[in-house]
């Protein structure tokens, strides 16, 4: 847009961008309300009615990663057309659908395309602005993309009361044509070398049934039980294919993920706090409303509500997370972010004890006060670990972690409430987990500000 300064439009592709990542993860937690009157209409059994969910995130998390790279052999903008308008159709056909078989299949291609679309975001606000702009840039597109997230349950339970579930999915189409349309018109591509369009299709194959394999098993394990014949051959089959995948990798010239990334301590502490934030992230939103209703016995627009304190600080402050990791640096932030997480964490657990909200509620907001200061300046660290040409490959990688990281939050939540340990074991063992990437991060983690690829 000829019309807007250079910082202007920068600015604006970033609001689009968090646009798009909003409306991505608007559909992780939009569908969770709407789900009984689905299940109820179409005649879906539990399992059916689960997999309208499950298929989504699995098809997103298994191709990630695949999508990140596609950006980087095809161009962001190519693919973000194409991924854009495929996600508006599917959305189209998956308010109208009238069957689960229809419905399953939307919801799947919706995953593929959002594989592609999430990955977009990122790598657009740091291939846009320079090292030093990049912390700030990725606050602010986590910030407009969290405003998403903490309405989606909200949202969706609006909409399936007051007009159809079907508005759920018909919502998509104005904000993916909206903001799709603007981030078009407002990208320019940095210069280049051309890359030619190959995938190591071999690769491809292994990182596409390893994943399958292993977020299945941790998908369905609460389920079918973690001593079940099929999630234990699931589970062995996806750690074992990953590691053939990676030996492969390691040793191909072209490969599909550059495996050699992990070989950087930073870049794998920046991972590592990406993952435990996403994590932590779906612990609360998954298991405080849990809590609220059934040993608070509240209602769940009530108990929905009561969620909302922990996550309404991130949109607000995830920018000055970022712009404060360009002003001194990642490290300082990152650690202080960890160990306001560990202590929020342990209050959590012990304010659940109490079983009153007056206690809960200010340890929760600490915690959404800590978890973008930790959070976006990881993302930072990430980005600035690699060249411009491998930016859109690291964002696939993150958001795939990102992914297993959410999946591992609901697998460890079913699984210690199924053995009677409760909520707040849960809130402890994060706390732990955080603790110990904290360590980790004070000895990997460099002092001073090194010089990073622009």
């Amino acid at each position: 847009m000829p019309y807007l300064s250079e910082q202007k439009r920068r600015s604006a592709l970033v609001f689009a961008m968090g646009g798009l990542g909003g409306l991505v993860m608007l559909d992780e937690t939009v569908l969770g309300v709407s789900l009984p009157a689905i299940q109820s209409e179409l005649e879906l059994s539990a399992t059916t009615a689960h997999w309208v969910l499950n298929a989504y995130m699995l098809a997103f998390t298994c191709f990630a990663a695949v999508g990140g790279k596609a950006i980087d052999l095809f161009g962001l903008r190519p693919a973000l057309i194409v991924s854009c308008t495929v996600f508006a159709a599917t959305s189209l056909i998956a308010g109208f659908a009238d069957s689960a078989a229809l419905l399953i299949a939307m919801r799947v291609i919706q995953g593929l395309c959002a594989a592609i679309m999430f990955p977009i975001t990122f790598a657009a606000a740091t291939l846009t602005f320079n090292v030093d702009e990049r912390g700030r840039a990725l606050g602010t597109l986590a910030g407009t993309a969290t405003m998403f997230l903490a309405a989606g349950p909200m949202l969706g339970g609006a909409l399936t009361e007051f007009l159809s579930w079907r508005w759920v999915f018909w919502l998509n189409i104005p904000i993916v044509a909206a903001a799709g349309t603007l981030a078009c018109f407002l990208w320019r591509a940095p210069a280049r070398a051309t890359m030619k369009p190959e995938i190591d299709r071999i690769g491809l194959v292994l990182l596409l049934v390893g994943l399958t394999a292993l977020i299945f098993g941790l998908m369905e394990g609460p389920d079918f039980g973690w001593g079940h014949k099929l999630i234990f051959l699931s589970l062995a089959a996806g750690i074992i294919v990953l590691t053939v995948f990676f030996l492969w990798e390691i040793r191909q010239s072209a490969p599909l993920i550059d495996v050699r990334l992990f070989q950087a301590p930073a870049f794998v502490a920046g991972v590592l706090v990406f993952m435990l934030t996403q994590m932590s992230k779906i612990v609360v939103a998954v298991l405080v409303p849990q809590y609220l209703q059934g040993e608070l016995g509240y209602s769940a627009f009530w108990a929905g509500l009561g969620t909302v304190i922990a996550v309404l600080p991130i949109p607000f402050l995830s920018a000055p997370a970022g712009k404060t990791a360009d002003t001194s640096g990642s490290r300082r932030p990152v650690l202080i972010g960890l160990s306001v997480l560990v202590a929020s964490n342990l209050c959590i657990g012990a304010a659940m004890l109490l079983d009153s909200y007056l206690y809960l509620a200010p340890v929760l907001l600490l915690w959404g006060i800590a978890l973008p200061f930790a959070m976006i300046p990881a993302g930072r660290i990430t980005a600035n670990s690699v060249p411009k040409e491998k930016q859109g490959e690291v964002s696939g990688l993150i958001i795939t972690f990102r992914l297993i990281g959410g999946t591992l939050g609901v697998t460890l939540g079913s699984v210690l409430l199924a053995v009677g340990a409760g909520f707040s074991a849960v809130f402890w063992i994060m706390a732990t987990l955080f603790a110990l990437t904290a360590v980790n991060c004070h000895i990997t983690l460099p002092l001073k500000r090194a010089a990073t690829p622009r």
